[in-house]
């Protein structure tokens, strides 16, 4: 037991720490069920690796959380992120929109898993965000990691969902533009 929560942490200090060597070690270990999961709910291997990629980078923002804390082991909740993620992008397919996570994870499609957090891509993105004010960045953060309206509402001291709602659809396309108005970002879209 000791030596599962001992690899469990060294798996939350790589992803922290954007450890190339830890990440492809995530990746071997947890790719083929992350497939699986993709797999059997009508998605393809390309969705898998998009799945993967944006399940490590909502981990990260999550452990960057002060009040972050896994009830479970580092797989059981790794999966259930990715089980969300694949749920949401299938339900927004379903209704045709597009979501901030797929258009940044389409600029990083090509780029294998265990190089995901060394990407000229991601470091955009994260470049990007981090220009973002505090607000913007903490109500992303929230979004990011599934986090109720309802509870972004109270964390942020905002007057209503609706509100929460407006705030967050406008930094979402304040990071956007932030990317796509960077003059690197159609070098590393091609």
């Amino acid at each position: 037991m000791s030596e599962k929560i001992s690899k469990d942490n060294v798996y939350i200090k790589g992803i922290i720490a954007g450890d190339g060597t830890i990440l492809r070690e995530i990746y071997e270990s947890y790719h083929k069920a992350i497939f699986q999961l993709v797999s059997t709910n009508q998605g393809t291997e390309e969705d898998a690796k998009d799945v993967f990629q944006e399940g490590i980078m909502l981990m990260y923002q999550k452990l960057q959380s002060a009040d972050f804390q896994m009830a479970s082991s580092f797989f059981t909740y790794f999966y259930a992120v990715c089980r969300n993620i694949w749920s949401n992008k299938r339900r927004k397919k379903s209704f045709g929109e597009v979501s901030l996570t797929d258009e940044i994870t389409s600029m990083y499609k090509e780029v294998p898993e265990a190089q995901f957090h060394q990407s000229e891509q991601y470091t955009l993105y994260r470049k990007k965000f981090l220009e973002l004010g505090a607000e913007c960045q903490q109500i992303l953060s929230l979004f990011f990691a599934k986090t109720k309206m309802t509870e972004i509402v109270e964390k942020m001291n905002f007057s209503s969902v609706s509100y929460a709602k407006k705030r967050k659809f406008i930094c979402k396309e304040r990071l956007v533009n932030l990317i796509q108005g960077d003059a690197s970002y159609f070098e590393l879209k091609h």
